[in-house]
């Protein structure tokens, strides 16, 4: 019963799907020659590829914050960490919430510690990613990977989150910072534009959240794609379906209602909001972005959801971070060898 055509993150998801063994290769179809990105950045580990892009690579995440909460504490979108811990500061004192979190979908929660790391990183967040993955080194090993839980508990140590932070929703989370109820929340490109859709009046900026001075966006190495399963009962069909979404008259009507990057060259972006529009346009053009290690992560199954969601939540709570780091190394080893990754056999 498996449908015609799927979607899903690519190239994240192929090992989730094990698109080698469940889904046609895509390396001749047509729109290739067209697309904007490197086509190696859609290609599985193989050499081919299993599914056709419908949108760029984008996935920032960094603060999202209301412009009219700073104005009316006199605050500056801050360059430096020790700036972005005053601006806390200020915010707490004068009676207000910087930061939201939405722990109850906990998928939220795993934003902030992720651009920890991957600042305190920085240049070498990649390398440290492979390492991981081809099992050459334990998150133990990794000095900074320990800093960055740290950090990330002090800010609710020190009382910069909501105190509900276990029950908020990250539809709490939009609705409070469009309404002035908390300063910040920290969330992609997605929260950006559903706030500006829903509450077109509300004063939303966003800026890389600063931690190790480094000014960057954290961004996700994915693009949402369309794959076809080889038991497909339609694949001449299907095929022509994607080749036709893939042009302008089709793609550009998706893009409108999903202001996204474009995947091809001949694709424009029509419905990006000023937001957005800035920040691909500072950040993305001159590549100041850094990679998250969920893109690593998603490689191991379920293993976010069932290890990394629940311990980041408490390590939010007070747990012990060493503790925290063992929960993770073990569990890297325990869904490494049961999904067959060569190295942890």
């Amino acid at each position: 019963e498996v449908p015609d055509i799927m979607q899903f993150n690519i190239p994240e998801n192929y090992y989730i799907y094990d698109a080698a063994k469940n889904f046609i290769t895509m390396d001749d179809q047509p729109w290739i020659e067209r697309l904007a990105l490197d086509k190696s950045e859609i290609t599985y580990t193989d050499g081919h590829i299993y599914g056709m892009p419908i949108t760029g690579f984008s996935g920032v995440m960094g603060v999202i914050y209301n412009k009219e909460v700073f104005k009316e504490n006199n605050l500056e979108v801050p360059k430096t960490y020790d700036e972005f811990l005053k601006v806390c500061e200020t915010l707490k004192t004068n009676g207000q919430t910087p930061i939201y979190i939405s722990g109850n979908d906990n998928w939220t929660i795993q934003i902030a510690p992720m651009i920890f790391l991957a600042n305190a990183l920085d240049d070498k967040a990649s390398e440290t990613y492979d390492k991981l993955y081809n099992n050459e080194q334990s998150f133990a090993d990794i000095p900074e990977f320990k800093e960055a839980l740290q950090s990330y508990q002090d800010w609710f140590t020190n009382g910069y989150t909501n105190t509900d932070y276990t029950v908020g929703t990250f539809e709490d989370s939009k609705d409070k910072v469009a309404h002035k109820e908390a300063a910040m929340i920290i969330s992609g490109e997605y929260a950006v534009t559903d706030i500006m859709t829903k509450w077109p009046d509300a004063q939303i900026g966003m800026f890389p959240l600063p931690y190790n001075n480094v000014d960057k966006f954290l961004t996700s190495k994915y693009v949402f794609g369309e794959a076809i399963p080889k038991d497909s009962k339609n694949i001449d069909t299907a095929l022509e379906v994607l080749n036709t979404l893939s042009q302008p008259e089709y793609l550009e009507i998706y893009l409108s209602a999903n202001p996204l990057n474009s995947p091809y060259k001949d694709v424009e972006s029509v419905n990006i909001n000023s937001v957005l529009k800035e920040v691909y346009a500072d950040y993305f053009d001159s590549n100041k972005v850094l990679p998250q290690i969920a893109d690593m992560i998603g490689k191991f199954g379920s293993l976010n959801n069932d290890v990394f969601f629940p311990v980041y939540t408490q390590v939010a709570q007070g747990g012990d971070i060493d503790e925290a780091i063992e929960q993770f190394d073990s569990g890297m080893q325990e869904y490494g060898k049961n999904i067959g990754v060569e190295a942890f056999q």
